[in-house]
């Protein structure tokens, strides 16, 4: 059974530790890193305690063996259809993100051999890769993630012992000022880099349903991801420096501008393609996964077959309006994490407290509750309502853009 907790941890790890961590430095440059990390822990308490309310809301309906089922039970119809919305939404603004990110980083490394492409056309080959990958199926998408998560974590550790002699302690002062616009601004990408929620009931069938396991899973998993992410910001804004972070945020393509930094701060051969190599792999697990999961998604709801014909078209529908968000709005990941945000709260947040609610009214037969009772269901919306407000606020100008 401790087998299975680990295997429950691992897989919220693995699922939250992504390509979103690429822009983590840059929101960190902007809030100072003793607020960002503050701003972080509360957006990791809030993920947390999603993700135990809809493990409580699974352990009511053990019948159903994931949220759209979940959902369907205890809310019906209407609350089935906006988390099928919400769903869509978070789905198609994540793969926008991967594919602005990917095209990018692809440019980057192809650059460097002398090979000069534009934007439309890396994003296109990025594309294709992925669509043939989970045209292919789930088999080949599992084999090929886990290499390259793996070369992700090894190349990470690296990347770690590589910067750590060029950290300068007064990089990491804990004291900046901040407006409270910045730091606001700041939520919806920090929510977003704990995203793993639609694998909660995964989980919590994985260890049999023991609360005590799961709550175990779903705390340390999502702990490692903000251990992980807290240790890669500091070595990276010790090393580069808020200043010249900051003055790389203003450029569409500030991400690939990081990576390149990062590349320049170590006295290793070919570092700065590790660093490139680096930044593909966590694009390439956070897509990958995106995509598959949106694909058998859509696959289901639109009543797709699974021969080739069927298959084709369900990858056009997964892909190809990302695609396009992406070239028509180039330079977008960060601004694409933000949208994300706003469909996770729904997710992660409103539908939890929601189906938490409906069974703790009709008090159905449930041996584990998630502690807080009512101030701690009132207190998450609100949150969540604050990270949205926080996304609008940046959209309509009203806060600054962050990373």
């Amino acid at each position: 059974m401790k087998s299975q907790t680990l295997g429950g941890s691992l897989l919220v790890a693995g699922t939250s530790i992504g390509a979103g961590m690429l822009a983590l430095p840059l929101v960190f440059a902007l809030t100072g890193l003793g607020w960002g990390i503050v701003l972080m822990f509360l957006m990791w308490g809030l993920a947390t305690y999603g993700g135990l309310l809809i493990a409580e809301a699974c352990r009511a309906c053990p019948e159903s063996d994931n949220l759209h089922g979940v959902t369907g039970q205890l809310m019906g119809p209407v609350g089935q259809g906006v988390a099928i919305l919400a769903m869509l939404f978070l789905y198609y603004s994540l793969c926008a993100a991967y594919i602005s990110g990917g095209a990018t980083v692809l440019a980057s490394l192809l650059a460097r051999e002398g090979i000069h492409l534009s934007f439309w056309i890396t994003a296109t080959v990025v594309v294709l890769a992925v669509a043939v990958l989970v045209v292919t199926g789930t088999r080949v998408v599992d084999v090929v993630n886990r290499v390259m998560f793996l070369l992700m974590l090894a190349l990470l550790f690296y990347i770690f012992l590589a910067l750590l002699p060029k950290v300068r302690l007064e990089h990491l002062a804990l004291v900046e000022e901040s407006s409270a616009g910045v730091l606001l601004a700041a939520l919806p990408v920090l929510y977003t880099s704990f995203g793993y929620h639609c694998a909660v009931p995964t989980v919590v069938q994985y260890v049999k349903g023991a609360p005590h396991r799961f709550r175990y899973a779903l705390i340390g998993g999502s702990a490692l991801p903000f251990s992980i992410y807290v240790i890669w910001i500091a070595v990276v804004i010790g090393a580069v420096s808020a200043t010249a972070i900051i003055a790389m945020s203003d450029s569409p393509e500030s991400v690939t501008l990081l990576m390149d930094a990062i590349g320049n701060h170590a006295d290793k051969v070919n570092f700065d393609f590790l660093i490139g190599a680096f930044a593909a792999f966590a694009l390439g697990t956070s897509f990958l996964g995106v995509a598959l999961g949106l694909f058998d998604y859509l696959s289901d709801v639109f009543g797709r077959s699974h021969g080739v014909r069927g298959r084709i078209e369900t990858i056009i529908l997964t892909l190809l309006i990302p695609l396009l968000a992406a070239i028509f709005m180039p330079g977008s990941f960060v601004t694409a994490l933000g949208y994300a945000a706003v469909a996770l709260v729904v997710l992660a947040v409103f539908i939890p407290v929601s189906l938490v609610w409906q069974v703790r009214k009709l008090h159905m037969p449930e041996p584990y509750q998630v502690a807080g009772g009512l101030p701690a269901l009132v207190l998450a919306v609100v949150t969540g309502v604050l990270v949205i407000a926080a996304q609008a606020g940046v959209v309509i100008g009203l806060l600054p853009f962050v990373g």
